[in-house]
């Protein structure tokens, strides 16, 4: 062999040596993939288990909540107890368009169960006329308590829609105007 064919066998011997290692590092990085790959297979598993498992109870919570919203246990009287204690003890704003879905996301049951227990259990008949007495009843105490507020900011303050509708509101059930009614309230204080 000459001197050029044993650099060219050297040479091809180191290459293969080189190569040889190359493939064994590939080899052991592919296997370092699999591992991390079945790795993350299983973590992936486990991950859809658990979302599979959130769906469900996110699906149970709703359909139960359906069904106690169908199915509420309470009497009309209990439910009656419930919204006046919410609204009337509360110190809940009654903007003119707060209304019966509102009242019935309050009270956790649907609009006809509340229009049935309005009409069949209070002097009030709707619950309109129930959420204008309490409008009703801020106003005053505000036309009281608040002398040097004007009529307009009271009304809007106790969720009328206009002036004119609290002024009506007023003289149909104290028989006076908002005017009258505070000067009223401020005599009897002096």
């Amino acid at each position: 062999m000459t001197q050029q064919e044993q650099e060219q066998f050297d040479f091809m011997k180191a290459e293969v040596e080189r190569l040889s290692e190359q493939n064994r590092q590939l080899s052991e990085t592919c296997q370092q993939l699999v591992s991390c790959n079945l790795v993350l297979a299983k973590k992936m598993d486990i991950h859809y288990e658990i979302r599979r498992g959130v769906e469900y109870l996110r699906y149970y919570i709703n359909k139960r909540k359906e069904l106690l919203d169908k199915y509420d246990a309470r009497t009309d009287e209990e439910l009656l107890i419930v919204i006046e204690g919410k609204l009337e003890t509360g110190d809940i704003n009654l903007p003119p368009e707060f209304g019966l879905k509102e009242v019935a996301e309050l009270a956790h049951c649907t609009q006809s169960r509340i229009v049935e227990a309005f009409k069949s259990l209070t002097i009030y008949g709707t619950l309109g006329n129930y959420l204008d007495y309490l409008r009703l009843l801020k106003a005053l105490r505000l036309l009281k308590t608040h002398p040097n507020y004007n009529v307009e900011a009271i009304a809007k303050e106790a969720g009328f829609v206009s002036v004119r509708t609290l002024n009506r509101k007023i003289q149909e059930v104290v028989g006076m105007t908002p005017r009258q009614f505070r000067d009223m309230c401020t005599i009897d204080e002096t």
